[in-house]
């Protein structure tokens, strides 16, 4: 996914949401750290991350071309005879194969931390540069040759076509490195590829796929007499299943070999799609996201705070003299959260459309650009334009019809490039497709079907009313982030896991904070009554979230649920059940609890990566990490209050009792 490209302080910003959207974990916490030190890395992200996952894997698809090009010569006669190469040319293409696989090798161990950075990036960059030149080096000779007068009516091979496809692919991705490299020389982010374990696989699962079509092409060629050229470009086909049908095997040992063979590799290509998809796609869309959403936030508070906003429907009035925002300081929040809400709302419409034009725009470019390389390619064979945007379509598209197909070598050889760049451009439009029209259709289908054969459970004049007063506005920004009953339900408690009765509750520290509530209600100790109730609501609560942490598509909480959490994590004030947030005492408490936060904080943890329910289960995780360290200090301490102390030793002595029979105590 692309940089759209905005400015530098929606970038700064976008980096500072990428800071605080990992609170409560410790990996996450460690990045944090690290893009502190590096405070642009977000807005290099591309070269951090994006190109040396690119060189990762195009390195060995650029090889793979450069193998193919070594696999037969590059001229030959009309009547599809070979012609032998210079015994030089072979050389010095064979020398640039050896350094290509230098840096491909020298990649893999940086990746794999096995090569320091700084040692690592001079091979690469020089190995692919070199190898890109020596192959140019000899294209270039091959080209006037070519044009001599004295030609006889050679022709190119496919091998020289490879050849050019492998010194373009060396060139693009030596100057990627050179950019990444001097990205971490300037200090934009760490000396040293911070890929993930996935993404490093996915150079390992380039190297086997090509191994395993180069593998199989040899095999072909040699079962069914092809030249190996033109296997690869029947495995090509095969494996991505478009099937158009000019090479096909006629020996019973090459139909039964089929079987494993297509299996195999569509296996392998299917794990590479879904790494791209996930990589590129769904990593790549975070910091795009970032950047989206830190703009879409300035412009949504520009027109919150404008005396004439201009989108009243969209976004409440926080305007000086509004009235409504000079009531209460509790009206002023819950306006201000419902501004981020919408933010967040908007930015994620916003990704997914922007994200289904630039795939449909890659899309498009593959297909009519690569119908126009068909149609010269196929000039001899009188195909039209029309023709060529059939074939591509169709190949794209993988259906394959057969009763159009490249015959030349150029044609053969670029289907290859080609084809191995448009499968996996068409699957991630397919996905962006998914995500945005199909669902608008399938809302759309579900609306008329209400409206007519198919009604719901209100009767119709209800329904009718309710059409009237519809607002497509919210239903949109509503898919974006949808909410289900079940963890609402969770939520609020219902279900098996609140019944005190159940084996499941009694058997967690959160029955037990209860019971030892219990005790000291009965006690009459209200000070340790108020802790331990305190200790059962986290553990409560970090249950829920972890339950909802599993939910799909993800909760988002209202304002009051907001309220009463960022009070239970302070705990600065006495916490109260949340089905008893609706006094107006325990209001005033919250008030006093969070009267200070403000939501329109471009770091608050609405706008944060990870979701709301990951920032509160980190938020109570360390709310409780913090009572037990302040409980355990206090049974320590000599200088602990009597009462404290008593507290904590009663319930040393009551597991030392229900233990007695079963070996040394245990603590408490």
């Amino acid at each position: 996914m692309n940089d759209p490209g905005l400015d530098d302080a929606i970038a700064d910003e976008a980096g500072a949401l990428d800071d605080d959207s990992g609170q409560g974990s410790a990996g996450n916490k460690q990045k944090s750290d690290l893009d502190a030190q590096h405070p642009h890395a977000a807005r290099w992200w591309l070269a951090s991350t994006a190109y040396p996952l690119a060189a990762g894997t195009f390195g060995p698809m650029a090889s793979a071309f450069n193998i193919c090009s070594l696999a037969q010569t590059w001229r030959m006669t009309p009547g599809g005879k070979d012609i032998t190469d210079p015994k030089w040319a072979v050389a010095i293409n064979a020398v640039s194969l050896f350094f290509a696989l230098v840096a491909n090798l020298a990649l893999s161990l940086t990746m794999a931390r096995r090569i320091r950075f700084e040692i690592a990036q001079p091979i690469i960059i020089a190995g692919w540069y070199i190898s890109s030149a020596l192959l140019i080096g000899i294209l270039i000779p091959f080209g006037v040759l070519m044009y001599n007068t004295e030609n006889d009516g050679r022709i190119y091979s496919q091998g020289y076509f490879y050849g050019t496809f492998a010194a373009g692919l060396y060139f693009i991705i030596a100057s990627m490195m050179v950019v990444t490299a001097w990205g971490a020389a300037k200090g934009h982010y760490s000396r040293g590829f911070k890929l993930t374990t996935s993404q490093r696989t996915l150079m390992l699962q380039t190297i086997v796929f090509f191994i395993y079509l180069l593998g199989g092409s040899a095999a072909y060629a040699t079962i069914e007499g092809w030249k190996f050229l033109d296997a690869v470009y029947w495995a090509d086909y095969t494996l991505l299943t478009i099937g158009i049908g000019n090479f096909a095997p006629v020996t019973h040992l090459g139909r039964g070999l089929l079987f494993p063979y297509a299996v195999g590799g569509i296996v392998v290509l299917g794990l590479i799609i879904s790494s791209i998809r996930t990589l590129m796609l769904e990593h790549g869309r975070q910091k795009m996201s970032a950047i989206l959403t830190a703009r879409t936030r300035r412009f949504l508070i520009k027109e919150a705070y404008s005396e004439n906003n201009h989108f009243p429907g969209l976004v409440p009035s926080l305007a000086r003299n509004d009235p409504d925002t000079q009531r209460s300081d509790r009206e002023r929040q819950k306006r201000e959260f419902i501004t981020m809400r919408r933010v967040r709302q908007l930015a994620a419409v916003q990704h997914k459309w922007i994200s289904l034009a630039i795939s449909l725009t890659t899309w498009m470019a593959l297909w009519l650009i690569g119908a126009v390389v068909f149609w010269r390619s196929e000039s001899y064979d009188h195909w039209s334009y029309f023709q060529a945007l059939y074939f591509a379509y169709t190949s794209l598209l993988t259906i394959g019809y057969g009763d159009v197909y490249p015959v030349s070598n150029l044609g053969k050889a670029f289907f290859v490039f080609w084809s191995l760049l448009a499968v996996p451009s068409i699957t991630i439009l397919i996905s962006n497709i998914g995500d945005t029209i199909i669902r608008f259709l399938r809302d759309l289908t579900i609306f008329l079907g209400e409206l007519t054969i198919l009604p719901g459970d209100e009767p119709f004049h209800d329904r009718l009313e309710a059409i009237c007063h519809f607002s497509w506005t919210d239903r949109w920004l509503q898919e974006t982030t949808g909410e289900s009953d079940t963890t609402q339900d969770i939520l609020q408690g219902k279900g098996e896991q609140a019944d005190p009765g159940n084996a499941t509750y009694r058997n967690t520290m959160e029955a037990e904070e209860h019971k030892r509530e219990e005790s000291a209600r009965k006690r009459g100790d209200t000070a340790a009554e108020n802790i331990h109730h305190y200790h059962y609501l986290l553990f409560r609560e970090i249950r829920k979230m972890t339950e909802l942490a599993m939910s799909n598509p993800a909760k988002q909480f209202d304002y009051l649920e907001w309220e009463y959490y960022l009070a239970l994590i302070s705990g600065k004030d006495k916490p109260t059940d949340p089905e008893k947030k609706g006094d107006a005492e325990s209001e005033d408490d919250v008030q006093r609890t969070i009267r200070d936060w403000s939501w329109i904080d471009f770091k608050n943890p609405l706008l944060g990566e990870n979701g709301e329910v990951q920032w509160f289960l980190g938020a109570l995780t360390d709310s409780l990490d913090r009572e037990l360290r302040r409980a355990s200090q206090s049974y320590h301490s000599p200088e602990a209050s009597g009462g404290a102390v008593d507290e904590i030793q009663m319930h040393v002595d009551e597991d030392e009792d229900r233990s007695s029979g079963h070996g040394t105590p245990r603590d408490s």
